[in-house]
C-alpha cells in the first residue's frame, strides 16, 4: 500500500487576534509601509510572513499550494464599494481591495512565489485542510484563516515528509491544530489525522 501523504507542521501562528503591534511588524518585514491594500490583505500578509519566518523561510518554495480561508472576506472594502456605488461608480482602489484575488497577488509578491493559490469562503477549517491536502498531493502547503472582525490571521506552514512512527489520530476539531504537541498531519481516507511529538 502506498504511503499516505504526510506533512510536518513546520510553523503555526497562534490563535486569536494578532498582536497590537502587528502593523509595525508587517512594515518591518516588508521593508516599507503597504500601499493601497485593504485591511483584509494586510492581515493576510502579516500572518503569512510571520509563519514563514517562524518556519525559518524567507520565501515560499515554488510548487507550494496556497489556500486562504475566510467566513466573510474583505468586508470593510466591500462595504466601502457599496457605499460609493450609491452615489457614483466605485473608486478603482476601493473596488480592487474588495477582490480577494488582490490579497493572493500581494502575498505572492511578498513571498517571491507563483503557483496554485485560491481564496475559499468556508466555515470549517478542517474541511479546508482536507480539501487542500487532497489538492496538494505530495506538495507543501501554506494555509491561512483571515478575518477582519474580530481580527484574525492564523496560518500553518506544512512541509511534506515521511510518516513518523507515532500513531495518528483523526482530527475532529480545528483547535487540535493549535496544540504545540501536534507535529504531523496526514491525509487519510476519513479525512485529516494528527500525530504528536516533542517540540
Amino acid at each position: 500500500m502506498a504511503e499516505r501523504p504526510t506533512w510536518r507542521i513546520a510553523a503555526r501562528t497562534p490563535p486569536g487576534p494578532p498582536p497590537d503591534d502587528w502593523r509595525e511588524r508587517l512594515i518591518a518585514r516588508l521593508g516599507q509601509r503597504p500601499r493601497r491594500l485593504g485591511l483584509h490583505t494586510e492581515l493576510a500578509l502579516f500572518g503569512a510572513l510571520e509563519v514563514l519566518a517562524a518556519a525559518g523561510e524567507t520565501a515560499l518554495p515554488q510548487g507550494t499550494l496556497l489556500r486562504v480561508c475566510s467566513l466573510r472576506g474583505p468586508v470593510s472594502a466591500i462595504g466601502q464599494v457599496l457605499e460609493q456605488a450609491q452615489s457614483d461608480l466605485p473608486l478603482p482602489f476601493a473596488f480592487l481591495q474588495s477582490q480577494p484575488s488582490q490579497m493572493l497577488a500581494a502575498i505572492a509578491a511578498a513571498l517571491q512565489w507563483q503557483g496554485d493559490a485560491s481564496f475559499v469562503l468556508m466555515r470549517d477549517p478542517l474541511a479546508l485542510i482536507t480539501l487542500a491536502a487532497r489538492q496538494a498531493g505530495r506538495r507543501g502547503m501554506l494555509l491561512g484563516w483571515v478575518e477582519e472582525s474580530p481580527s484574525q490571521s492564523q496560518w500553518l506552514r506544512l512541509v511534506p515528509c515521511a510518516a513518523p512512527e507515532q500513531p495518528f489520530v483523526t482530527a475532529t476539531r480545528a483547535t487540535q491544530l493549535d496544540a504545540p504537541s501536534a507535529r504531523w498531519l496526514q491525509l487519510q481516507p476519513a479525512g485529516i489525522a494528527l500525530a504528536e511529538g516533542r517540540t
